[in-house]
């Protein structure tokens, strides 16, 4: 038997189905191997994941094919790469400027390769640690505001994604952002799931294959997501808060509009039944986020540069205003459409 490679990724410049040759290891998961590769005629740049679940296989003596390191690993193997068969297939449905883009789909060296959209930029995580915690409206506007509806439109063909999470966000140079890494997703009307969890990001029905899962678990994720960009860390993970719930909630320092933070904590709910349950909600924190800041510096700079205004000493609109506030959003974007 073969001992198990250090790295098991495959070499720079090793050629996959005769079309593409790797120029890089992105990334090394428990499940798989991710790669950048040039496509040898067009010369364009993919990414290309390779199904490699380290537990139950390693390389053969050509340093290219797949094999189990067990014999009895067989069937797990063979069920885990019907999964990722899967990614591919919803991946392929879901065509939208907010998703990574499905590309191709091969088999070589005895496993399976998924090929994607090569995005050029950095990951949400990084972005916001290598910078600072980002509640900037503009910010949101640009960047959060694409994965909301990149959600709506996985929740509205029938599927949840599962990991919502910064690290599988990416923020494209060109100004897009794209959701990444559909490994997890599955149809929410299954009665059973595979259980795939993320301090600080999962719900607590991740934590069970048999729970009920929906668009409200991935809310949950998404609220968590929010949490970050504010706070700068993910939120206390869930099982540590279902007896103590020491959440921190967000105040004034972290963000503008009080709407926005009882939003990010409606939605991080331990229990499914008591949480938000529309991602209309966090469109609406997000422009009224928006027009707070703007009301705050204005107010401001009619009192002064060292005038202080609380967010708790203006009145919060009822749900009734707030969705009056997101048609009249609506409504304005048509008539500047129309007036085009």
């Amino acid at each position: 038997m073969n001992k198990k490679m250090n790295n098991p990724a495959l070499t720079r410049n090793q050629k996959l189905a005769n079309t593409y040759l790797i120029r890089r290891t992105l990334s090394v998961s428990e499940l798989s191997v991710v790669y950048v590769a040039r496509h040898m005629e067009k010369g364009t740049l993919h990414v290309i994941k390779e199904f490699f679940p380290g537990a139950l296989v390693e390389r053969s003596r050509d340093r290219r094919s797949v094999q189990c390191s067990q014999p009895g690993l067989k069937s797990k193997y063979t069920e885990m790469l019907s999964t990722f068969r899967q990614e591919g297939s919803i991946l392929r449905e879901l065509n939208h400027p907010g998703i990574v883009k499905y590309e191709d789909e091969f088999e070589e060296n005895n496993t399976a390769y998924l090929v994607m959209e090569y995005c050029r930029g950095i990951t949400l995580d990084r972005y916001i640690r290598q910078s600072a915690p980002q509640a900037d409206p503009a910010f949101m506007q640009s960047r959060l505001l694409p994965v909301i509806e990149a959600l709506e439109h996985i929740h509205q063909l029938g599927y949840i994604h599962r990991d919502v999470k910064p690290s599988n966000i990416m923020l494209v140079e060109d100004g897009q952002t794209k959701l990444l890494d559909f490994g997890s997703a599955v149809r929410y009307q299954n009665k059973t799931h595979s259980i795939l969890t993320t301090a600080g990001y999962s719900p607590i029905e991740f934590y069970s294959g048999r729970s009920s899962q929906g668009p409200v678990s991935d809310i949950y994720s998404l609220a968590a997501t929010f949490y970050f960009c504010c706070q700068g860390r993910a939120p206390v993970d869930v099982p540590k808060r279902l007896f103590n719930d020491t959440l921190e909630k967000l105040g004034s320092e972290q963000v503008s509009s009080p709407i926005l933070s009882r939003v990010i904590h409606w939605g991080l709910a331990v229990s499914a039944d008591k949480r938000c349950t529309s991602l209309k909600w966090f469109k609406i924190a997000v422009q009224a986020e928006r027009f707070w800041k703007r009301n705050l510096v204005l107010t401001r700079s009619k009192k002064g540069a060292s005038a202080a205004v609380e967010p708790e000493s203006i009145t919060v609109p009822d749900t009734a205003s707030l969705s009056a506030f997101a048609d009249a959003e609506e409504s304005m974007k048509e008539s500047t459409h129309l007036s085009k």
